[in-house]
């Protein structure tokens, strides 16, 4: 059985921390089902091209934005990368995966 894995980022310093903890576990666990939930004021690394370009060279990792977060910073939700999928509530998808199952990391 898959691990199956959401990783919480809600600060933008921690990136570069997430990015090493997916990379590791993705070579260690390469079948994982990994999430990646960012709300707070962590919602800006997705207007990075560093962290975009990462999206892209794993497109095995679901990543999810807050609406709240980008709304309340006013941010286009049209300018994220098109593979991020955004849930009206962080904190609730953050609930939601717990009861399915999934373990919760925090970098």
């Amino acid at each position: 059985m898959a691990l199956k894995v959401i990783f919480h980022l809600d600060t933008t310093g921690r990136w570069p921390h997430l990015a090493s903890n997916l990379t590791n576990f993705l070579t260690a666990e390469p079948n994982a089902d990994l999430e990646v939930l960012v709300n707070g004021d962590g919602i800006t690394v997705y207007f990075d091209q560093e962290v975009v370009d990462f999206i892209a060279a794993h497109p095995q990792v679901k990543f999810f934005a807050c609406h709240n977060s980008l709304a309340q910073r006013h941010l286009d939700e049209k300018q994220l990368p098109a593979t991020v999928a955004i849930v009206p509530v962080g904190v609730v998808k953050l609930a939601q995966a717990e009861t399915a199952g999934y373990a919760y990391i925090k970098p």
